[in-house]
């Protein structure tokens, strides 16, 4: 099972979670957003939309 750090990044620093199989490739599934049509959508969601991809580019908030 693969857990966030934001979950257990606590007990990973504590010492009561190591982690294992660290040396196998493990492929994370990108962050996905639903919306409707592009052609509807309002300038405030298309602002969330670039805040996130800004913020959210090279490191997730919770790592």
């Amino acid at each position: 099972m693969h857990l966030p750090t934001y979950l257990i990044g606590e007990a990973l620093r504590k010492g009561r979670r190591v982690p294992i199989l660290q040396h196998y490739p493990f492929t994370a599934e990108p962050i996905r957003l639903i919306y409707p049509s592009k052609r509807h959508l309002s300038p405030r969601i298309r602002a969330f939309i670039d805040l996130l991809v800004e913020r959210w580019q090279h490191q997730l908030p919770w790592e």
